[in-house]
C-alpha cells in the first residue's frame, strides 16, 4: 500500500463532523506548495544577442558596442 493509500484509509475513519476541518488543513498544505524559484525562472528567460554578449556586457550597456548593428547584420541574412 502506498502513502496515498493509507492516507484515504485514515481519511475514511475521520467522523463527518470532522471533514471540514480537515479540509481546511488540506487546503493549506496544497497552496503552500513551493512555488517555482527566482533562480529556475531566471534560467528560463531567453536573450537573443550577439555571440559576444555575455563576455562584453558592460561594453554593450556603456555603448561601446552597439546592438543596433548585431540586428541590423543578422536580419540582412
Amino acid at each position: 500500500m502506498n502513502i496515498r493509500e493509507e492516507i484515504v484509509e485514515k481519511i475514511q475513519q475521520i467522523p463527518e463532523s470532522r471533514l471540514p476541518e480537515l479540509y481546511k488543513v488540506v487546503e493549506k498544505l496544497v497552496d503552500e506548495q513551493p512555488k517555482e524559484g527566482f533562480l529556475k525562472r531566471l534560467a528560463k528567460i531567453k536573450i537573443d544577442g550577439p555571440p559576444d554578449f555575455a563576455e562584453n556586457f558592460d561594453l554593450y550597456m556603456n555603448g561601446e558596442k552597439s546592438l543596433d548593428d548585431y540586428y541590423k547584420n543578422r536580419d540582412e541574412k
